[in-house]
């Protein structure tokens, strides 16, 4: 799932006039390169572009409008998260984003006066068949995701709410390796819907992201559980800014120890924009967004329904707000055959 370039406008007045005259050159390179990213016109009013991605976020001026095609980080505990049954099942998670810098491309912080809050309530409904392909359970997904941002950039304050791009999972193969251990492969497709104006910040890409996704989960009722999941970002052009985001790749991981119902552990995120961003046929260079996030989980297993809670802390960003994500999911089988 889980793109509006980002100007800031005017830095804040410094005690020192050095560190005025430092925000300022610095202020004026980074609306220079934000230039070649957009069509805005008004600087005050993009400010706030500064922005997220649903649920997670990123990139300062990676991406088109700094917004990655997925939420980095939004996962969770549910990584590769699949029950080997045939029925529909809910996961409910809610996710509250927070970043307080903008980093350049050597991971500096930024001098420019900047803060963001998203929260974000997300319904994946999954879809499991009494069927098999490939020797593979076959299942499908959708996910609807409704976000409320809020940027403050150089005093210049903006919030925007609405429906982030829906992704839909025509096909998700869950093989079994072992009683404890099975792989995932499946296509996401972040459709180029949802609440996207291309003239202010957005809470939704304008484009089409293919997703593949390859993943593993060993998980040991008594013992050790751990997953991982990888994910390609493959964007198709913006037909309405005719702007092409860059690919990526998202690496997504969970690690904990079960005791009863109970599980504690690690959860972490890895964003890792590899091929440049282009418009209007020409490279923009310079701009590809990386960044590392890792914090506790604590989970509940009641049998007919679980509860997570996990905080994953920014520790490195490029081209990237450096985000701090606090998420709590539940999982309900609403029906299951038997």
């Amino acid at each position: 799932m889980q793109k509006v370039a980002w100007i800031a406008h005017g830095a804040a007045r410094a005690a020192a006039q050095p560190q005025k005259k430092n925000a300022q050159a610095e202020l004026a390179a980074f609306n220079q390169e934000t230039k070649m990213k957009t069509a805005f016109s008004r600087a005050g009013k993009a400010a706030g572009c500064m922005l997220l991605s649903l649920v997670g976020a990123h990139s300062a001026h990676a991406f088109e409008g700094g917004v990655s095609p997925f939420p980095v980080g939004s996962t969770g505990e549910y990584v590769a998260g699949i029950p080997p049954i045939a029925g529909l099942f809910v996961l409910e998670q809610l996710h509250y984003t927070s970043s307080k810098g903008l980093y350049d491309n050597q991971g500096d912080k930024r001098p420019i006066p900047f803060k963001m809050g998203t929260f974000s309530a997300t319904t994946r409904l999954l879809a499991g068949y009494d069927t098999t392909v490939l020797g593979a359970r076959l299942y499908s997904q959708l996910v609807i995701p409704a976000v409320s941002l809020h940027t403050d950039v150089a005093g210049h304050s903006e919030r925007h709410n609405g429906v982030a791009n829906l992704t839909v999972s025509p096909a998700v193969l869950r093989w079994a390796v072992s009683d404890r251990s099975y792989a995932v492969a499946g296509l996401d497709i972040a459709l180029s819907n949802g609440s996207y104006n291309p003239t202010r910040p957005s809470v939704s890409t304008g484009y089409t992201s293919f997703q593949p996704v390859l993943g593993f989960r060993h998980n040991d009722p008594n013992g050790l559980d751990v997953g991982v999941i990888n994910r390609l970002l493959i964007n198709r052009e913006n037909s309405t800014t005719h702007y092409r985001s860059g690919r990526g790749y998202v690496g997504e991981f969970t690690a904990g120890w079960n005791t009863g119902p109970w599980k504690m552990g690690v959860v972490g995120s890895y964003l890792n924009q590899f091929s440049d961003d282009q418009q209007g046929g020409n490279t923009i260079q310079g701009n590809r967004a990386r960044s590392f996030a890792l914090g506790p989980s604590l989970n509940y297993n009641a049998g007919r329904y679980s509860v997570s809670l996990n905080y994953q802390r920014g520790v490195y960003a490029t081209n990237t707000t450096k985000n701090n994500i606090l998420g709590v999911g539940v999982t309900i089988p609403l029906w299951v055959k038997h």
